[in-house]
């Protein structure tokens, strides 16, 4: 007789529930990479225009020109706010994401826990009945051997 867990649709539920949670917070965390990785773009090129105005001021730059570099560093400048009120919004959700995929994983592993330990008294029940028979068909050859 094969091992019968009870509740394998339960724990196979937990299992995709679980792994669902994961992907959430994976994907959650590919966004925060994403805009960080956005963010450095940003602050590289505009260190680059910040570069490039001086380099210009030094050789002599017009009004028109200065403003408009004014107004590529007031756009970036905005542009990073933007993304820095993003971030803090993919942070917060990834905490809470992860809180959902550490309760998921609870859920699972407290069903897991149980099939195994009904797992390990089928197996000593198996083992217990294979000695019983063991033990009876030796004493059923002793009874044999006298009687012979």
């Amino acid at each position: 007789m094969a091992f019968v867990f009870p509740l394998q649709g339960v724990l196979r539920v937990r299992e995709l529930q679980e792994r669902s949670e994961l992907q959430r917070l994976q994907a959650l965390a590919a966004q925060l990479a994403g805009v960080r990785a956005e963010m450095v773009s940003l602050e590289a090129e505009a260190q680059q225009i910040r570069r490039g105005v001086w380099k210009e001021a030094s050789a002599g730059i017009s009004g028109a020109e200065l403003h408009f570099s004014a107004a590529r560093e007031s756009a970036s400048l905005e542009r990073r706010r933007l993304l820095q009120t993003k971030l803090q919004e993919l942070e917060r959700a990834q905490q809470a994401q992860m809180q959902c995929y550490l309760q998921a994983r609870q859920k699972k592993e407290t069903i897991a826990h149980l099939r195994e330990e009904q797992l390990a008294a089928w197996e000593l029940e198996q083992s217990r009945r294979t000695q019983r028979q063991l033990d009876e068909l030796f004493l059923v050859r002793q009874a044999a051997r006298k009687n012979s």
